[in-house]
């Protein structure tokens, strides 16, 4: 049975920064990162503190790529400061308590204004004479994206979908998000699905194979320049 105490060990922080953090949606894999460098400075009252990736894989259980990924997506927020090192192995964390500075984020996870007159461009409106089922929104309800996909990689996989000339109707997007939980519900990691999909421009996803066999390709599509992985 556990039994916490203060005296054991207890995080300082004031109350505003919190009530902040309740009030700021963070991707699963991201709040465990923040967790871990609030631990790590706070929980040991310091402002700022070398962390290792290999510390952050041995407090939260993430992979490696998955810890750069969010650690990236903070930064892009704004919710944290690095400072590299070149002569050092573990990079220096800061937690950025002024929450104005904080990037705000959208109440819902929609889809941005470049992705919707991209998809507009590609798909003009039928006649209202000629209904279909994807535009019969009854038949096909948009389901809410779960916490567990990221919205960053989810956003990007429709940005290359809309590029490659293929943007998907709300019935298709229903269709890939049950995808995305069946792979999670098999033990694997829906987020990588997304990842080999946006670097192939692939128009669905594939369930990761531990084998490493690849999963079979679609027709060749045309090909774009995608940001190269983060390095340490």
């Amino acid at each position: 049975m556990a039994n916490p105490q203060l005296e054991n060990g207890h995080i300082r922080i004031a109350t505003e920064v919190w009530e902040a953090l309740m009030r700021y949606r963070l991707p699963g894999e991201q709040r465990q990162i923040l967790d871990t460098i609030i631990r790590k400075t706070y929980g040991f009252h310091k402002k700022r503190d070398a962390i290792s990736l290999s510390q952050f894989v041995d407090a939260t259980g993430i992979k490696k790529p998955n810890v750069v990924r969010a650690i990236k997506g903070l930064l892009s927020k704004k919710i944290i400061f690095v400072i590299k090192k070149d002569n050092k192995p573990a990079q220096i964390y800061e937690f950025n308590k002024n929450h104005n500075q904080w990037v705000p984020l959208s109440k819902k996870i929609t889809l941005s204004k470049k992705i919707t007159s991209i998809i507009k461009k590609d798909n003009p409106s039928l006649s209202k004479k000629i209904p279909t089922k994807d535009t019969t929104t009854k038949d096909t309800p948009i389901i809410p994206i779960p916490d567990f996909i990221d919205s960053e990689l989810w956003e990007q996989f429709l940005i290359m979908r809309a590029k490659i000339k293929a943007p998907p109707t709300n019935y298709a997007i229903n269709l890939i998000i049950k995808k995305l939980t069946k792979f999670k519900n098999n033990g694997f990691n829906p987020n990588e699905s997304l990842e080999l999909s946006i670097e192939n421009n692939w128009r669905g996803v594939f369930e990761p194979k531990q084998n490493g066999n690849k999963p079979e390709l679609e027709p060749p599509q045309p090909k774009e320049i995608t940001d190269k992985d983060i390095t340490w």
